[in-house]
């Protein structure tokens, strides 16, 4: 089967390119053949934006160039373009990261619900996200229209438990739960082939805080260990720092850390996989949703900090062991339930 994945695959951010390669990688594990639809989040910086990023785009577009062997031949900019000329697949695939997210997808949206082709291709999601705690609403797309839309839907596989609540009550379908499609894999040594620990503490903060980062340099000397940020052009003071990290480098840099200290879902994903002490501290309480279902999950919601937090809690919950044993057998159960899910929404 040809299967189209309509996912954030262009966006140079960390865990939007990891979910989009681990897509990817499953469907080609289940025997069938990934293709991205190449529909591209509009972005045009200005020159300060180019000079900035302009490595981190480069480094970016060598990891897709090594991974993402397959896209459509055409380059989509907008919804009306998919629609006029879609691509000619047996599958279409959208997800996982928040590509329901209205604030995210904003003008794409109703093309993340798969509002164009033939209506003889199977349509599906997998670890979808809305990323809310609540439907918001878009001015793309009308609530009855996505419940017409999710009609033609054969499977709806959804990340995390308010996504499912939300799909029920605001659009009348049933949606199962799946992980995401990071945790399909148990690790990936093709990415990180050497895992002596570093012995740092590694930050990966997404909303800037300066209480977060006294905090974290407070626990780092607390446990005697140096501290660095990745993933962020911010340099704090006392933070060790190499942006832009390659893809790879900044899955090594969480994969060998001594405790990872973030408040980014795929932070706290590549923790759990490579069995790295984590906190949880959250930068904005309306976008921990995806977080806080998957460590309910886990048994693990009592790593997760406020904003209203002391130094004293982030110290005790950096000392505090995890049990990965009951980490890795519970999410063992997960993968291979999200696996068949998969397979079963791929499979005619």
């Amino acid at each position: 089967m040809n299967v189209g994945i309509l996912t954030y695959h262009w966006e140079d951010n960390y865990g939007a390119t990891l979910q989009a390669y681990a897509t990817y990688k499953a469907v080609a594990s289940l025997g069938h053949n990934p293709v991205f639809i190449d529909l591209r989040l509009p972005y045009s910086p200005g020159l300060i934006g180019r000079i900035v990023f302009g490595l981190k785009h480069k480094r970016f577009d060598d990891f897709r160039k090594r991974f993402f062997r397959h896209l459509t031949p055409v380059t989509y900019r907008d919804v009306d373009s998919l629609r006029r000329n879609p691509p000619a697949l047996d599958v279409y695939l959208t997800g996982s990261d928040q590509t329901w997210n209205p604030l995210i997808a904003k003008d794409l949206l109703p093309a993340f619900f798969l509002t164009f082709g033939d209506t003889d291709v199977r349509r599906v999601t997998y670890a979808t996200s809305i990323g809310l705690n609540e439907w918001s609403g878009s001015p793309a797309i009308s609530d009855d229209e996505i419940r017409t839309a999710l009609d033609s839907f054969s499977h709806i596989n959804l990340r995390e438990d308010s996504a499912i609540e939300i799909c029920r009550a605001r659009f009348g379908h049933e949606a199962r739960q799946v992980v995401d499609p990071v945790l399909l894999f148990s690790d990936y040594p093709e990415l990180v082939p050497d895992r002596a620990e570093s012995g740092e503490v590694v930050v990966y903060k997404l909303i800037d805080d300066s209480e977060f980062y006294r905090l974290a340099l407070a626990t780092a000397h607390h446990i005697g260990a140096p501290i660095r940020s990745i993933g962020s052009v911010r340099r704090p003071k006392g933070f060790r720092a190499g942006y832009p990290e390659r893809v790879e480098k900044w899955v090594e840099r969480i994969a060998t850390a001594r405790l990872v200290l973030t408040d980014s879902f795929h932070g706290t994903v590549f923790s759990l996989l490579y069995h790295r002490p984590f906190v949880v501290y959250v930068g904005d309480p309306a976008r921990v949703t995806r977080i806080r279902s998957l460590l309910e999950q886990l048994g693990l919601t009592d790593r997760i900090l406020s904003h209203h937090s002391s130094v004293a809690d982030m110290k005790r919950l950096a000392m505090t062991p995890i049990d990965w044993d009951h980490v890795d057998s519970t999410l063992a159960s997960l993968r291979k339930d999200s696996f068949d899910s998969l397979s079963r929404s791929l499979t005619p």
